[in-house]
């Protein structure tokens, strides 16, 4: 992992290309919405499932769950580093944006672990619990996990250099997790828990997020993104209950509404917080980030103003309180591109972006072992 007395070089924001909208994906709903309209088939051939085991958060502490992850390995073998990438609210690793970036990357050399968060996606039946904004022992179980795979397999690849460096990609609020796990670890010898994170459109205040989407021009999107929840809920908190604890769960969903009365009902106090206020208190980033950002690595933010679903102002204080550091957070806020979107004339821009900002991050790292 980095250290953070590391000589580091800038990495200029300036060289990258501004966004520009791609007709007819014009305005922050429709960059939002458009990638819910793509499919991808395709499948890779290098792919190796992975086990990730965590903590048992609602029955026998000696059990353990599990969170599923999917490796992908460069066709040529030929190894710059490994990048976990992992997806927001109610999404999962067959998330067509996560699938985009992740290919990118894995074109430019890097393994690529696609990570499903505590109960999401495929690998919901591992577990009878979900994540929250901070699940910061789950991510260190991931990392963990990882680098001592990687450490046993080291031979078996051909690697660019003699480090082998690990990245986070969190899209949404995949950043916000990857953030706070970054901030809640204890850091050994100066060492970070990645060597560089990308947030794209990650919520960093919890609250400011909660009353955006309450807002009634986000009615579309909150019914939306209750009945991804809910479902996620129904496919893993119900395994192994006998048939009254899923009667009442089911009913305790049936009457929730809005994301707020979720996280009240279920986030909250699954995760041991007094209540929804405390839990988006404590589980937003930006409170520690003032206090304590030299736990991040090199960082990378990228956030639009028209995002319809995390208000930017909170990415734009954070950019004002860490304008003296520069070389150690890239912090890109645009007028367009809405939420997880920046779809532009030459493909989708912030993807474009992170791949440009991972290989300068990996090769500062490599420039500082010399």
């Amino acid at each position: 992992m980095q250290s953070r007395k590391s000589k580091l070089i800038e990495f200029n924001i300036l060289e990258q290309e501004n966004f520009r909208q791609r007709f007819p994906w014009i305005g922050g709903d429709l960059q939002t919405i458009r990638d819910t309209f793509c499919l991808d088939y395709k499948i890779t051939n290098k792919v190796e499932k992975v086990f990730i085991p965590v903590e048992n958060l609602l029955s026998d502490k000696s059990k353990k769950d599990y969170l599923l992850g999917f490796l992908e390995f460069p066709e040529n073998n030929k190894i710059r580093g490994l990048v976990v990438v992992t997806h927001g609210l109610g999404g999962s690793t067959k998330r067509f944006g996560l699938k985009r970036i992740s290919k990118k990357l894995l074109n430019n050399g890097f393994v690529i672990c696609k990570l499903n968060l505590r109960g999401a996606g495929s690998g919901r039946y591992l577990t009878n619990s979900n994540y929250s904004a901070r699940c910061s022992k789950d991510i260190f179980s991931v990392v963990d996990f990882l680098k001592n795979k990687f450490k046993r397999e080291i031979n078996d690849f051909n690697l660019n250099n003699s480090y082998f460096p690990i990245f986070g990609i969190g899209l949404s609020l995949g950043g916000t997790i990857f953030l706070n796990a970054c901030l809640d670890y204890d850091c050994d010898h100066n060492n970070n828990l990645f060597d560089g994170l990308a947030c794209i459109s990650s919520p960093i205040d919890l609250l400011s997020c909660s009353e955006c989407i309450d807002k009634p021009r986000n009615l579309f999107y909150q019914k939306w993104l209750i009945r991804r929840l809910k479902k996620q809920v129904l496919d893993s908190e119900l395994i192994n209950k006998d048939i009254s604890s899923q009667k009442i769960i089911k009913d305790k969903l049936k009457k929730i509404k809005t994301i707020r009365e979720f996280d009240a009902q279920l986030t909250a106090p699954s995760w041991g917080y007094n209540s929804v206020d405390d839990y988006y208190l404590k589980a937003s980033p930006l409170i520690k980030l003032k206090t304590s950002s030299e736990k991040l690595p090199l960082s990378l933010f990228i956030h639009a103003k028209d995002d319809p679903w995390v208000p930017y102002k909170a990415t734009n204080e954070l950019s004002e309180l860490l304008n003296k550091n520069k070389k150690r957070f890239s912090i890109l806020i645009t007028d367009k591109g809405g939420h997880n979107g920046f779809h532009s004339p030459n493909g989708c821009w912030s993807d474009d972006v992170v791949s440009k900002w991972v290989k300068y991050a990996c090769n500062t790292l490599h420039e500082n072992l010399k």
